[in-house]
């Protein structure tokens, strides 16, 4: 039933003309809009109240305001909202309220007290307007530039301020040094004492770093125990490493711990060591790996001897190529589950390589090696190609209609003949296209163009599914959403591991998953671990999921029991 429209004659008798006329012109404005007693109490809403909280007109009057409560604001914003009110003035702000459903929204809020002859507020009315579409973006914004522990720019704003610093050089003829910093004893601290005083480490770090840094956002995190400083005057590189070094010089104090931590930092120089961006963080890595060969709190500077510290490159990059050649590479397969359902719908295709002297070589270590030295193709399509050809093999075995999905490199779009080379593939392997999902990662988008576009339109009509993967973690503007003609959202690791930290990361996951739905994209989540990180994602309409709670990663034979199990 439609509920009855607030009125004048709903709103309290005593009001002067005047605020009569200011409330009857927020009704003609159809704003959210609530009226309550001295205490709080709700007395009277309007329609677009019910609609945006999900309760009804008969379920809201007589509750006391804090029905709405998310728990996200703390009781000093309430303190000091109530304080402002009780003594006759209005108040101006952006809550964050839960609707009965418990979905999060946010109203840009007035709160207009009304006051007795006494002068004491006897009712109030507050008028709102809803911005949960802005906040969501804002907080994906500075979650997309901003690493989450320490608050520092991240890998992202490092990319897009080396730009700007590379083209300001270039105008200006000058020079400018990025200094590569890594934190020794980090991977000591985190296995011995744990991940939470590991975080606690890094951001202590972080804060000492910040307080050489008058400006706050010259330092950015890589990753891990990774940072990068940009520093405008070459003239004072010895003299800035040594008061980096400096803070490191006292002792780390973590409850009961007290340890000695040091740091080793690369350094290169626009553009003498580099003329782009990646050359100059390779320059600066390659220095790095001299300053930690001497240990403790060291610094290089780049020279071109440092070349040949790359051996080590060299030898994966051999090791790597007789792998391809003797087809000693393996896929392994993580389930995806539909959590709506708890049902098996498919798997993500995931590339392994154990060499008999190296032993297992992570793929964030090999894959860069085979992009750096043309092996990419390769392994793209010997991964695509086996993938299918079980992805039909389980299909055929077990009466089933499960997906497959494979990371494609962000090179294959380069390639001019991909998407003839992807359709012989799959007519090579008789797959149906609908049964391949093809994942992009965020950072291979990062400077979209019309030939990229037109790249995944061309595999969307081969009648492929598009995912974006590692969601959150690769990009600053959301425009290319809009643009490219994805089906799915995989919202990475990181964002679900920060939902059990704070209302904060809850918030996040939440925002990403509200404007995936309103693009009408699925959403994946990955890495999911627990069964608390597994409830959020239901309450907030998360589709599927993939991660250690279900099944860690699987070979082809482990996989087939795993269909089995599921089929009984």
């Amino acid at each position: 039933m439609t509920n009855p429209p607030v009125s004048l004659q709903t709103i309290n008798s005593k009001l002067s003309y005047n605020e009569l006329k200011d409330i009857k012109a927020a009704l003609d404005e159809s704003v959210i809009l609530a009226v309550t007693d001295s205490r709080g109490n709700i007395t009277e809403v309007n329609e677009l109240f019910c609609d945006i909280s999900k309760y009804t007109r008969e379920e809201l009057i007589g509750q006391n305001h804090r029905i709405l409560n998310s728990g996200y604001h703390p009781k000093s914003f309430f303190k000091e909202m109530w304080q402002t009110i009780g003594t006759g003035n209005t108040w101006h702000g952006q809550i964050c309220n839960r609707a009965k459903d418990g979905s999060i929204y946010w109203v840009q809020t007035t709160i207009v007290p009304f006051l007795n002859e006494k002068g004491k507020p006897y009712q109030y009315i507050s008028i709102r307007t809803d911005i949960t579409a802005q906040k969501n973006i804002s907080i994906i914004t500075h979650y997309a530039n901003h690493d989450e522990l320490t608050g520092l720019p991240n890998r992202r704003n490092l990319s897009q301020r080396l730009n700007q610093k590379i083209e300001e050089s270039k105008k200006n003829n000058s020079k400018f040094s990025l200094f590569y910093l890594d934190v020794n004893r980090f991977r000591q601290v985190n296995d011995s004492l744990g991940h939470n005083v590991g975080d606690l480490f890094l951001y202590e770090v972080a804060e000492r770093l910040k307080s050489i840094d008058e400006q706050g956002n010259s330092f950015f995190r890589l990753n891990g125990d990774e940072f990068v400083y940009i520093l405008d005057d070459t003239t004072q590189i010895n003299e800035t490493a040594e008061k980096i070094i400096s803070l490191f010089k006292k002792p780390f104090h973590f409850v009961n711990y007290e340890f000695f931590s040091s740091i080793s930092m690369g350094i290169s120089i626009y553009p003498e060591h580099g003329k782009d961006i990646e050359q100059l963080l390779v320059s600066a890595d390659m220095a790095l790996y001299s300053a930690k060969k001497n240990k403790g709190n060291q610094y290089s500077i780049y020279q071109v001897k440092m070349k040949g510290l790359n051996d080590k490159g060299l030898m994966m990059e051999s090791k790597l190529y007789n792998a391809i050649k003797e087809n000693t590479l393996e896929l392994y397969y993580q389930p995806k589950m539909d959590i709506r359902t708890d049902r098996l719908v498919g798997m993500e295709a995931l590339l392994r390589w154990k060499d008999p002297e190296l032993g297992f070589i992570p793929p964030d270590q090999f894959i860069p090696f085979a992009e750096d030295c043309n092996l990419i193709s390769e392994i793209g399509e010997w991964v695509l190609r086996n993938a299918l050809h079980q992805i039909n093999k389980w299909n055929e075995k077990y009466k089933v209609d499960l997906k497959v999905a494979v990371n494609i490199s962000p090179i294959h779009f380069q390639e001019a003949n991909f998407i003839e080379r992807l359709q012989s593939i799959i007519q090579e392997t008789k797959v149906d296209p609908k049964n391949l999902e093809i994942e992009i990662t965020e950072m291979s988008m990062m400077n979209y163009n019309q030939h990229l576009i037109d790249k995944i339109k061309s595999i969307k009509q081969l009648g492929i599914t598009i995912s974006v993967d590692d969601f959150g973690t690769g990009y600053s503007s959301l425009g290319y959403l809009k643009e490219f003609p994805v089906d799915a959202l995989k919202i990475d690791r990181s964002f679900i591991v920060n939902m059990q930290d704070g209302k904060s990361g809850v918030a996040m996951v939440s925002a990403i998953i509200t404007l995936a739905h309103a693009l009408n994209l699925e959403v994946v989540a990955e890495g999911v671990e627990s069964l608390e990180e597994l409830e959020i994602l239901k309450a907030h309409n998360c589709e599927y999921v993939q991660g250690y709670l279900y099944s860690k990663p699987l070979s082809t034979e482990e996989f087939s029991k795993k269909i089995e199990e599921y089929l009984l």
